[in-house]
């Protein structure tokens, strides 16, 4: 499992206790799907949140404040999480296939699950 220090580095902030909802800044999102390959950690899925900063209305409920940033997190209601088949399958669809989604937003970035 990515250790704390790693996830520090990265700016990754876990909403709750455990590794569900590990909110990732868009721009560590490779090194973090890199980070959980080299260490044999599967993502098992990855839930949406709003990064709410200054001027910016949330797009989804309350959420914690962040602790790299400026502003807080919003939790973007969803039926269920996002699961894709591997890691690989994430590092495909948030290198390609999310920037050019038509419900593509730059403010919502991933919560990944690496624990179901």
């Amino acid at each position: 499992m990515p250790d704390n220090r790693s996830l520090e580095e990265l700016k990754i902030q876990p909403v709750g206790e455990g590794l569900i909802d590990l909110v990732c800044p868009p721009e560590n999102i490779g090194a973090f799907i890199d980070l959980c390959e080299a260490d044999g950690v599967p993502i098992h899925g990855f839930t949406w949140w709003c990064h709410v900063t200054e001027g910016h209305a949330p797009c989804g409920m309350g959420g914690p404040r962040s602790r790299y940033y400026d502003g807080w997190f919003s939790e973007i209601p969803m039926e269920e999480i996002i699961r894709l088949p591997d890691n690989g399958a994430y590092r495909d669809f948030f290198r390609t296939a999310w920037p050019k989604d038509k419900g593509f937003h730059d403010c919502w970035w991933p919560g990944f699950w690496l624990e179901e």
